[in-house]
């Protein structure tokens, strides 16, 4: 008997992805017996929807609406004939310490991931967060991100929008596969050298959808306190959703507009806002 598992991640569900991919159905339509969502859900509406095609298990990440933070747990054992795999997104608890450890060289990151199955006694941990397909034994753990399905920012496009399956046999053995979801076919997904400059790999997979001038800008508004957080949020939400499927990248002039025509800000946060696009602060 041999158990088929499609794993998934990173859907930030109507905040940078806005319908489940119908090449998604495709792939796992009466093929998989269970789904492993591995954090960045994003509104769980997206889960209802995969559990359309069969029963979901689903861990939080770092990038939730509160409430899905509060409902998902932080990871997850599944065992399949008995292989254990630990599942989780991967990110830290504590968003200080999240940020400060984004960047440098692969080999912590993977050393941590490779820790925390040997701490749950998993052969296998499933994870995301970093929006990068992998598949690599490190330490005598099988690391594996499907890759995501949404960008990692509103600024960025997801260049390779991916999932993976995973085929455990009766006797605990198993098969793993990646597939792009614009093609439906499989791709090969070699490891990551442990020296080698995460960020240099990020670029590889998420593409900028605002022009070069702009990044720094863009750095420097995430600095801001606002007062209303939460119409930021929508804001730029609304502005990714138009962009996706445009063509050309979004101008200096294009955010400034987009913030002075905007009703639902805070007077404080227009005025820092634009005085960040404008350079005057």
């Amino acid at each position: 008997m041999t158990s088929s598992i499609g794993i998934i991640s990173d859907t930030h569900f109507q905040e940078r992805s806005f319908e489940l991919p119908q090449k998604v159905r495709d792939l796992w339509a009466g093929q998989v017996d269970l789904i492993l969502h591995a954090g960045d859900v994003g509104e769980l509406d997206i889960l209802d929807q995969l559990s359309t095609i069969a029963p979901v298990v689903a861990v939080h990440g770092n990038d939730e609406p509160e409430y899905v933070t509060k409902t998902l747990p932080y990871q997850q054992i599944i065992t399949v004939h008995g292989l254990r795999m630990l599942l989780w997104h991967s990110h830290y608890p504590d968003t200080n310490e999240e940020l400060a450890k984004r960047g440098g060289p692969w080999g912590p990151k993977l050393n941590r991931a490779a820790a925390f199955g040997r701490a749950a006694g998993a052969k296998i941990v499933i994870y995301g967060h970093t929006h990068i397909p992998m598949m690599m034994q490190h330490d005598g753990i099988l690391l594996v991100n499907p890759g995501a399905l949404a960008s990692g920012s509103y600024f960025t496009r997801q260049a390779l929008k991916s999932v993976c399956q995973l085929q455990v046999m009766s006797d605990g053995s198993y098969e793993i596969a990646h597939f792009d979801l614009e093609t439906g076919q499989k791709i090969s997904i070699g490891p990551v050298d442990p020296n080698h400059e995460f960020q240099e790999t990020n670029s590889q997979y998420q593409t900028w959808m605002i022009e070069p001038d702009l990044i720094s800008t863009i750095a420097a508004l995430r600095q801001l306190e606002y007062e209303n957080f939460h119409a930021i949020r929508q804001m730029l939400i609304t502005l990714h959703q138009q962009r996706l499927s445009m063509e050309g990248l979004i101008s200096r002039t294009d955010l400034i507009e987009t913030v002075r025509q905007n009703s639902l800000l805070a007077e404080k946060d227009r005025s820092n806002a634009l005085a960040v696009l404008r350079g005057s602060k």
